[in-house]
């Protein structure tokens, strides 16, 4: 996918219906990490947002970049929008 640029690997993943887990280890540099979904209704729909834990470090904690997503019906590309 060309729009991916700079594509991290996460050492785990664990993907589910309604989300995915990933798993690194924390180096300190800045990493990108992508997803695609796939759209089976058209609509509005509320985009969670992205959410960071140290595994054994309760103090480090993130949350940041919720968003809807739009999907239409015309076979044209949906857009999303942060929030």
């Amino acid at each position: 996918m060309a729009w991916a640029r700079d594509a991290s690997t996460p050492d785990y993943s664990d993907i589910r219906d309604d989300r995915i887990n990933m798993f690194a280890t924390a180096t300190g540099s800045v990493r990108h990490y992508y997803y695609v979904v796939r759209a089976v209704s058209t609509g509005s729909f509320r985009m969670g947002p992205v959410q960071a834990d140290a595994m054994y470090n309760g103090e480090y904690h993130s949350v940041n970049g919720a968003g809807t997503i739009r999907v239409g019906s015309s076979g044209g590309e949906g857009n999303s929008t942060g929030e």
